[in-house]
C-alpha cells in the first residue's frame, strides 16, 4: 500500500519508486516489501524502472542502478545534480546532468555492464533562464 506522504517517482505493475524528502524507497507492489532505499540529498529528481523489474534507477545528486541483490552507486564532481534519464534502448540509459550548470554534460549507463560514460558536454541552456522542458 502506498505510503501517502511519499511521492511517486516512476511505477509499474510490479514496482514503485517513491520518496518523502530525501528518503527514496523501491516498494514490491505485490507485497509492500522495501527492496531498496537511500537518501538523496536535495530530492530525487526522477527514476526509471525497467519494463521487465530486472533493474531500476533512481537519480538526483547521485544515480543508483538497482538489481535484485546488487546496487551500485555512481557520484563524482563531474557527474552529480542530475536532471533527467532517458532510456537509449534495452541495455543504455542516457543522463542529463544540469543544464545550467558549467559542468552539464550527457552522459550514458551501460546497465548490463554497470558503466558510465560521458557522451558529450551540453552547453544549450547554460546562462539562460530556467525553463521546465529541456530539448537534449
Amino acid at each position: 500500500m502506498k505510503n501517502p506522504s511519499r511521492k511517486i517517482i516512476d511505477e509499474n505493475d510490479k514496482l514503485r519508486i517513491e520518496h518523502e524528502w530525501e528518503s527514496t524507497y523501491l516498494i514490491n507492489k505485490l507485497d509492500g516489501d522495501i527492496l531498496w532505499e537511500d537518501d538523496f540529498y536535495g530530492e530525487p529528481t526522477c527514476a526509471l524502472i525497467d519494463q521487465d523489474n530486472i533493474w531500476a534507477i533512481v537519480a538526483g545528486i547521485h544515480l543508483v542502478l538497482w538489481k535484485p541483490n546488487f546496487q551500485k552507486t555512481f557520484y563524482s564532481e563531474q557527474f552529480k545534480w542530475i536532471h533527467s534519464i532517458r532510456l537509449k534502448n534495452n541495455q543504455i540509459v542516457e543522463i542529463l546532468t544540469d543544464p545550467w550548470n558549467e559542468i552539464s554534460a550527457i552522459w550514458e549507463l551501460d546497465i548490463i555492464k554497470e558503466e558510465l560514460i560521458k557522451i558529450s558536454d551540453f552547453k544549450k541552456y547554460l546562462g539562460k533562464e530556467y525553463i521546465e522542458t529541456i530539448d537534449w
